[in-house]
Formats: C-alpha cells, sequence, structure tokens
C-alpha cells in the first residue's frame, strides 16, 4: 500500500509540474499586458554630454520553440510514467480481488462444513431425545401400572 501511494504521489508531482509547464509556456505567448507596452526599452545607457549613451551588451537569443519541444517531450514521458503507473494500480487492484475472492471462498467452502456438523449434531441430538421419550414412556407406563395394580 505504500507503493501505491509514492508512486501517486510522484505521478501527481509530474503531472503538476508538466501542466505548470504547459501553462506557464501558453500564457507567455499571449499578449503583453497593457501597461508594459509604452515602456521604452531601448535607451539601457547612461546620459552624456553627446546624449545617451548606449551601452554594450550581448543579448541571449532565446528559441522558446525549443522550450515548447521540451515541455512537451516532459508532459510525453509524464504520460508515460501516468500509464505504467495506471497499469501497475490495475495489476495491484486485480491481485487483491483474487486474494479476497481466495479469502472468502475459503471462508464460504468452511462454513458450509460447520453446517454440516451442526446438521450431523441435530440429527443424533434429535434421535437421543427420541430415545430418552420413549424410555421416560415406557417409565411412566410402568409406574401407571404398578400403580394401578
Amino acid at each position: 500500500m505504500a507503493k501505491l501511494g509514492r508512486s501517486l504521489l510522484v505521478l501527481t508531482a509530474i503531472g503538476a509540474a508538466a501542466a505548470g509547464t504547459y501553462y506557464y509556456l501558453k500564457k507567455k505567448d499571449e499578449e503583453v499586458p497593457a501597461n508594459m507596452e509604452d515602456d521604452d526599452f531601448d535607451n539601457f545607457g547612461e546620459e552624456g554630454e553627446e546624449g545617451p549613451v548606449k551601452s554594450k551588451r550581448s543579448y541571449v537569443n532565446l528559441d522558446f520553440n525549443t522550450v515548447e519541444e521540451k515541455a512537451k517531450d516532459f508532459a510525453g514521458k509524464a504520460a508515460d510514467v501516468a500509464s505504467k503507473a495506471a497499469d501497475s494500480i490495475s495489476s495491484f487492484i486485480s491481485q487483491a480481488e483474487g486474494k479476497v475472492e481466495e479469502f472468502f471462498d475459503d471462508r464460504k467452502a468452511s462454513a458450509n462444513d460447520a453446517m454440516a456438523e451442526a446438521n450431523e449434531a441435530v440429527a443424533e441430538a434429535g434421535d437421543a431425545v427420541e430415545e430418552a421419550v420413549e424410555a421416560a414412556a415406557e417409565a411412566v407406563e410402568e409406574h401407571i401400572d404398578a400403580i394401578t395394580e
């Protein structure tokens, strides 16, 4: 049962990470907020005598397609793990069902055996009661005969 819990926890964490990455990338591709459109991001230099001085910086090109592909690969791997976990869980459940059925079949057989033994005991007790009643009837007849004589 502990393995099942750990498996579900890992599966949930992977699914949450994949969903978070997917929604982040989806939201990022949408439009830029309205308050950010008016800002001038081109002038990062300091003011000098000749006007703004452009600083020399190197820029890193971001390839969002690569990130999106990695996120899709990660989501695919998460789906594979989820599929394997689902197979493992269904196997565990079928094994548990087999064990439960076996347990109750054994109990049913034991109950049937106990019922058969009880029926035999009741039949024997019934025979003993009949014999006792017959013996008592004979004794009563003998006493009646003895009294009437």
